[in-house]
């Protein structure tokens, strides 16, 4: 099972290293910006970048690549209600997170690889952090 993992995260790595993200057109990132309910009987949850630089970023939540953020982009997903793990990706590091979500929930999740730093992070943020980030970005498109 390990290197099953390994292998999904290299492929994650290896797909995404390019660094290059694409943007979502300007009515979808208006209506995002809305920060209006999720889908019935689902959780939304808003993945930003907050950084003014740095590396692009993978981020996955669970067994799903929900995509690339560069520094200052976020994107929103909506996830079933429940515990789901998060993982922050880069060329050189991953860390794990993990969320709680209940149907109904809009949540915010720093990711970022600050310039100089070591590590990518993850976490869960509150919301007026989380809407300032999302609010600072240009929101891209998750593949798929």
């Amino acid at each position: 099972m390990r290197w099953m993992t390994m292998g999904v995260l290299a492929l994650v790595v290896a797909g995404c290293a390019s660094g290059q993200v694409t943007t979502a057109s300007p009515n979808q990132d208006a209506i995002d910006r809305q920060f209006g309910p999720p889908p019935a009987g689902m959780a939304a949850v808003y993945f930003y970048n907050p950084a003014a630089s740095g590396s692009a970023v993978n981020v996955m939540a669970g067994a799903m690549v929900v995509g690339q953020l560069a520094p200052k982009s976020w994107m929103r997903i909506a996830l079933s209600p429940g515990w789901h793990a998060m993982r922050c990706i880069t060329t050189d590091s991953a860390n794990p997170s993990s969320i709680t979500l209940a149907a109904g929930d809009i949540r915010y999740v720093d990711v970022e690889m600050p310039a100089g730093a070591q590590a990518c992070t993850i976490r869960e943020t509150g919301v007026g952090a989380g809407r300032a980030g999302v609010l600072a970005g240009s929101r891209i498109t998750p593949p798929g």
